[in-house]
């Protein structure tokens, strides 16, 4: 029956009548109405089958099956005599060149007749080739040439009814591609056990071939516009897209990037750009079917924020000198602002805003401003100090405003002025502000004038009971005396015993000093000064060396004058003869030595005594 079989298509391949290849715009559309048309526009046929049989690809025969469309032959064919007696059938139709890309389409009819008894299953595989023109697929039944790709493979295992009975579309869509590629297509009527007399292999037909170009989308890049960049830091965007198929690689085509700056294929921006401002350019995304997207994109990049910054400034006095400014950072700037000379600020500016600006690598002048505080230095008062006097105690300074400063100078500790010396001395009063740890100092002199140079001389001894006299011998002159006996600067010689006499001068300046001296008061024997004579006197006393005695006399007299020492013995005498009236008379006793002496003077008409001290 399978030999009946081959004489019967045989004859319909040579009766059939052909038609030629239509193509439709980019497409390329083929009826195999003439399937001797087939070589001139590009189809290979190659049959490897072993042994080769007496057939190749023919025109469809319709007493087998008509056609899916078109005359009832407009077909083409394949069947078991593609091999001789048993063996493989490896029978190749090769479409013609094309440029191959993801998602173009192949389409195309098939069947197979219906089967009888026993059922010889059919086989059929598409193939794809990426070496351009080349229409290698080898020599030998199992070769496949440059034909690597298997893209479809109907009833690999060769079991009964499972290949079409009837026209049946198969559909194709073309992935995996890299990019683009030169290649073709091929039908591969692959049959194993097949032949005249193997068990597989009876008679297929394909109808409308159909390759349709995959027809490239709208592609768009995106996003539509980037976000500004920074200089010196990493912009890291990422670009997406869509209606790209399959891989796609992203390049700039035109115009450049910022410096620093590249795109991954992926369509990520790597690295960080090393200039500012506008660049412009144009990113294109190819697929892998050679679909091409491209957007124009401007990047700005702007100049790095926060670059610049100041450490804290410390607060400052007013009264401070020219402070230096290291605070700005990174270094090698400029200090501006009120005050600001160079890298010195002057505190009697104030408090200021200082500004540090420095040019970066990248041209962009950066700054940043920090207020620098002064705070004026308190107001510091002392009222003015009294004079002194040397020699006084030591003394709380007081008078110093804002309570709780502390003074120094000469002659002064913890806070007490010691006036030991005479001198003009300064005082100063230091106040610290405990917030803002400024200071200020006020001055002021104090005199201290010099202590006086009190002296008392040596007093002589004294009878008891004499009449009080003055004081005198203390200097300088104008002090005043005091001591027991001491009234109004006379001394009262009423008590025997030693009495010490102080005197006191205060001098034009209040300062004050004294000297003493001790009295010896006596006994000198109980004289007493004047018996019947008038108006006696001896003076002075004490005395150096001469006293006088005087008195009235009523009558010539005769006169003795006698000079007892203390113990009562005489030590002078004179006699004298006087005429009435007022006598006078002086005695040297400055041959005498220091002590009391009584000096007495006897006349007819009366007598007299006086103690008289001789120094």
């Amino acid at each position: 029956m399978k030999n009946s079989l081959l004489n019967r298509l045989n004859l319909a391949v040579s009766a059939a009548t052909f038609f030629a290849v239509q193509t439709v715009g980019a497409q390329l559309f083929e009826g195999f109405d003439v399937i001797t048309t087939l070589p001139g526009s590009g189809w290979v046929q190659d049959n490897n089958s072993s042994p080769v049989g007496s057939t190749n690809w023919f025109q469809g025969n319709p007493a087998a099956f008509v056609s899916f469309s078109g005359s009832t032959d407009s077909y083409i064919g394949a069947n078991f005599n593609n091999c001789g007696g048993t063996g493989t059938i490896s029978n190749w139709l090769i479409t013609p060149n094309f440029t191959i890309k993801n998602g173009d389409t192949v389409r195309f009819y098939t069947r197979t007749t219906v089967p009888g008894v026993p059922e010889y299953p059919d086989r059929l595989q598409v193939r794809m080739s990426t070496a351009g023109a080349s229409s290698n697929c080898g020599t030998l039944p199992s070769d496949v040439g440059d034909f690597t790709t298997l893209l479809l493979d109907i009833n690999p295992t060769l079991t009964t009814g499972v290949y079409p009975q009837s026209w049946t579309q198969f559909q194709i869509i073309v992935t995996g591609l890299a990019a683009p590629t030169s290649g073709r297509f091929a039908f591969r009527y692959f049959v194993t056990g097949g032949g005249p007399t193997g068990t597989n292999a009876d008679y297929i037909g394909i109808d409308n071939f159909n390759y349709i170009p995959y027809v490239c989308p709208v592609i768009t890049v995106t996003p539509a516009s980037l976000i500004n960049g920074t200089a010196g830091v990493a912009y890291g965007s990422s670009l997406s897209n869509t209606g790209t198929l399959g891989a796609t690689v992203y390049a700039v085509t035109a115009g450049s990037l910022p410096p620093g700056m590249s795109l991954s294929t992926g369509g990520t921006f790597v690295g960080a750009p090393t200039a500012t401002g506008t660049f412009t350019f144009t990113v294109t995304v190819t697929d892998a079917s050679g679909c091409t997207g491209s957007t124009v994109y401007s990047l700005t990049i702007d100049c790095p924020t926060g670059v610049a910054s100041l450490a804290p400034f410390p607060d400052l006095c007013d009264y401070d000198v020219p402070y230096v400014l290291t605070e700005g950072s990174p270094s090698g700037g400029t200090y501006s602002g009120t005050g600001v000379t160079g890298s010195s600020f002057d505190p009697s500016a104030g408090t200021s805003l200082i500004t540090y600006s420095f040019t970066d690598v990248y041209g962009c002048l950066q700054s940043t401003a920090s207020t620098i505080t002064v705070n004026a230095a308190p107001i510091v008062s002392q009222t003015p100090l009294a004079d002194v006097c040397e020699g006084i105690a030591a003394f709380t300074l007081t008078g110093g405003s804002p309570a709780g400063g502390a003074y120094s100078g000469t002659g002064v500790s913890a806070g007490a002025f010691d006036p030991t010396t005479a001198g003009t001395f300064t005082i100063t009063y230091t106040y610290t502000d405990a917030t803002t740890g400024c200071f200020a100092a006020a001055s002021e002199d104090i005199l201290v004038n010099p202590e006086p140079v009190v002296t008392l001389a040596s007093f002589s001894d004294v009878c008891e009971d004499i009449p009080a006299f003055a004081l005198t011998g203390g200097s300088p002159v104008g002090g005043t005396y005091s001591g027991t006996g001491v009234t109004a600067g006379n001394f009262d010689p009423s008590t025997l015993g030693t009495f010490t006499i102080t005197y006191d001068y205060t001098d034009g300046n209040g300062c004050s000093g004294q000297a003493t001296a001790d009295i010896d008061v006596i006994t000198c024997l109980g004289l007493s000064e004047s018996d019947g004579l008038a108006n006696f006197s001896c003076f002075p006393s004490p005395t150096n060396g001469l006293v006088t005695v005087q008195f009235e006399l009523s009558k010539n007299a005769d006169i003795v004058l006698n000079v007892f020492g203390i113990d009562g013995k005489v030590v002078m005498t004179k006699s004298i003869s006087a005429s009435s009236g007022k006598f006078s008379e002086s005695l040297d006793l400055s041959s005498l030595s220091a002590g009391t002496y009584v000096v007495e003077v006897e006349t007819e008409q009366g007598s007299a005594r006086q103690k008289v001290v001789k120094e």
